[in-house]
C-alpha cells in the first residue's frame, strides 16, 4: 500500500520524468553551467548531502527556484523539495511507527502535512539554506505528537489532496497602465491596442526599437515557440482572431530571465552590501537563485515585487506605437526657419 512519502514520490517522477533539471536558474537554457542531471540522480545527491553539518549549496538552490516557481503558480519545484525532505525521514518514520504503534501510513501523513506547512510559513524571514532543517523538525514534532495523540486514522491518498492550487496563483492585481491617463477604455480590444503602443513608445524613448524589432521578427518566424505558446494561454486576447494568439508575448520575455545582484539592488533602491544582507536574513523580496559563485535573481517576480505590470502585447502595436512615438520626435526636432 502507498503511504504519502511514496505517493509524493511517484508525482514528482511524473512531473521530472528523465528530463534534465537545472537547480540554478530553472532552465537549462539560460544556464552557464554545462552539466544538469535528471531528477533521479538529483534526488540521490540531495539525500546524500542531508546529513552534512550545514547546509549545502544544492539544498539552498533547491529552495530558492521553489520559491521562484511558486510565484509563478509551478510546484514542481515545491514537491522536489518536499519529496527530497521526506525521502531522507524515511528511516525516522518507520522508528516513530514502530516505538509508538502507530500505522506507518498515518506518521508519514503527519510528517508530510507539517513539512508542507512550514514550507508555506517560511516564506519570509527565514534564509532558504535554513528551510529543510525546519521543515525536517518540523515533521518529527508533528508526527510524535500526532502519533502520541493518536488522533489520526487514516492516511489520504495523493499529495495533491494538500495542495491549494490557488495558493500561489492568486496574487494581488498589479498596477494597471494606460496610454490615456483619465479615461475609462471600455472596450478590450481599444484597451489591448493602446497597452502595445504604450510599451512601443516607452521602447523609442530608450532607443532599444532595433533589439525589439529583431525579437519581432523572431516571433513572427517561429523561432520562439516557448514565448508564444506561453503568451498565447493569456486569458484576453480580445483580438486574436484578427492578429492571430501565436504573434501575443509578454513584455518580460523580451526581458533577460536573471540578472545580478547589483542591477537588482539598483532597481529596489537599496545599497547593494544591504541587498546581501537581506539575502543572508532572509528577507530580500525576491528569491535570488545561485549560478556559480554569483546570484541571480529572476527578473518576472522582481517585477512583480516592483507592481512593473507583466503586459501582453502584440508585434504590430508595439511598433506602431514606436512609429508613432518616432515622427512626435521628429516633428519637435524640425530646425527653427529665419
Amino acid at each position: 500500500m502507498s503511504d504519502a512519502f511514496d505517493c509524493v514520490t511517484q508525482h514528482v517522477l511524473h512531473l521530472c520524468a528523465e528530463e534534465q533539471l537545472c537547480v540554478h536558474v530553472g532552465d537549462i537554457r539560460h544556464c552557464e553551467i554545462m552539466h544538469h542531471p535528471t531528477y533521479k540522480h538529483l534526488r540521490s545527491k540531495a539525500i546524500m548531502e542531508d546529513g552534512e553539518p550545514k547546509p549545502t549549496r544544492l539544498w539552498e538552490s533547491m529552495v530558492a527556484m521553489g520559491r521562484i516557481y511558486d510565484m509563478r503558480g509551478d510546484d514542481t519545484w515545491r514537491m522536489i523539495v518536499l519529496d527530497c525532505v521526506m525521502s531522507s525521514l524515511r528511516g525516522r518514520s518507520s522508528r516513530i511507527s514502530r516505538d509508538l504503534y502507530v500505522e506507518l501510513c498515518d506518521v508519514r501523513s503527519d510528517m508530510f502535512e507539517a513539512a508542507l506547512a512550514t514550507w508555506t510559513e517560511t516564506v519570509r524571514g527565514i534564509p532558504p539554506r535554513r528551510v529543510p532543517a525546519v521543515m525536517r523538525k518540523t515533521a518529527i514534532r508533528a508526527a510524535y505528537q500526532r502519533a502520541t495523540d493518536q488522533t489520526r486514522e487514516t492516511a489520504f491518498g495523493r499529495p495533491e489532496d494538500f495542495l491549494d492550487e490557488d495558493e500561489c496563483s492568486e496574487l494581488p492585481g498589479l498596477k494597471a497602465s494606460s496610454l490615456i491617463y483619465g479615461a475609462n477604455v471600455r472596450d478590450p480590444a481599444v484597451a489591448e491596442q493602446l497597452r502595445g503602443e504604450r510599451h512601443g513608445a516607452l521602447f523609442h524613448k530608450n532607443n532599444c526599437m532595433d533589439a525589439v524589432a529583431r525579437f519581432h521578427d523572431e516571433i513572427r518566424a517561429g523561432r520562439r515557440p516557448d514565448i508564444t505558446a506561453r503568451a498565447a494561454k493569456a486569458p484576453v486576447l480580445a483580438r486574436s482572431s484578427l492578429l492571430g494568439p501565436s504573434h501575443y508575448y509578454y513584455i518580460s520575455d523580451f526581458l533577460p530571465p536573471f540578472i545580478g545582484m547589483p542591477a537588482a539592488a539598483g532597481a529596489l533602491g537599496i545599497p547593494e552590501s544591504a541587498a546581501y544582507h537581506m539575502v543572508r536574513k532572509g528577507t530580500f523580496p525576491c528569491p535570488p537563485t545561485r549560478m556559480g559563485r554569483s546570484l541571480q535573481v529572476p527578473v518576472r517576480p522582481l517585477m512583480y515585487y516592483m507592481e512593473i505590470p507583466d503586459a501582453v502585447v502584440h508585434p504590430d502595436d508595439v511598433e506602431n506605437g514606436a512609429a508613432h512615438a518616432s515622427g512626435v520626435a521628429r516633428r519637435f526636432r524640425a530646425p527653427r526657419r529665419g
